[in-house]
């Protein structure tokens, strides 16, 4: 058996994939934003790069790693954490909710502080982008893990047809 048959690999990979499309989401959404208030488009991904003695370029590469760590991060704790197992495509979706709201106060007021930036403007200038984030990492994780679940069988009998006719 291919290691990525496994429910719990395959639950990460729905999870990495989930990081990268919601956090690529965020970064048109975040390019869009500094455009619309006038400023250079690639203006967040330049600060942090600028920090890390790069340019726009690592700044990109840093934010797209932390997502996909965040991405890895929610699909273990959805596997691992009965209180949080996905059972429904809503409930996927509102978990993936709190994880955006929650990078916010732990991702951004760090990240205001380390750039010198006013907290209050760089949560919002963040926190559109963040919840977009957790829908879209709550949407790919809930769908991945939800489709590799079997649909119970139909009861064979006298209910069978009952069922079938009530459709």
């Amino acid at each position: 058996m291919n290691v990525f048959d496994r429910p719990f690999s395959r639950g990460i990979g729905f999870g990495l994939l989930g990081g990268f499309a919601g956090t690529a989401l965020m970064d048109v959404i975040i390019v869009s934003t500094f455009l619309i208030a006038g400023e250079p488009g690639d203006s967040f991904f330049a600060m942090v790069g600028e920090k890390l003695g790069g340019g726009a370029v690592i700044g990109i590469g840093l934010h797209n790693l932390v997502g996909l760590t965040g991405g890895f991060i929610f699909a273990s704790l959805v596997q691992n954490v009965n209180a949080l197992a996905i059972d429904t495509r809503r409930k996927g979706v509102l978990l993936g909710i709190c994880v955006g709201a929650l990078t916010i106060p732990v991702g951004c007021i760090p990240l205001a502080i380390w750039l010198g930036k006013p907290i209050l403007i760089v949560i919002a200038f963040s926190a559109a982008p963040h919840m977009v984030y957790g829908i879209v990492l709550g949407l790919i994780v809930s769908y991945g893990l939800l489709s590799s679940i079997q649909p119970k069988e139909k009861k064979e009998g006298c209910c069978a047809d009952d069922e079938e006719a009530a459709v």
